[in-house]
């Protein structure tokens, strides 16, 4: 399991929510996963032939859970690591 966190210093956590869904949706549309959002407690999850990634708001950050089957290769977790981490980067870019 893999775990990538951001910190958004001043802004609220509805507003990290916001943005991170809006990410989310589009990521898990462009690759044609699933994906649920819980606004209210400001989390959701992505799916797809056994991984997972989930996300969740407390305090000002973005905590982000990744879990991939036994025989995703390690390139491609890099890959999908870095893309999240970038997405992350430029939130409020």
């Amino acid at each position: 399991m893999s775990r990538i966190s951001r910190k958004y210093p001043g802004k609220s956590d509805q507003e990290i929510f916001v943005r991170v869904d809006e990410v989310m949706r589009d990521v898990a549309r462009r690759h044609a996963l699933d994906y649920q959002s819980d606004g209210a407690g400001l989390k959701g999850t992505v799916a797809k032939l056994g991984g997972t990634g989930t996300f969740a708001v407390r305090g000002g950050e973005v905590a982000v859970e990744l879990k991939y089957p036994m025989l995703v290769p390690g390139s491609l977790k890099r890959k999908v690591e870095e893309d999240i981490e970038r997405k992350l980067d430029r939130l409020f870019a």
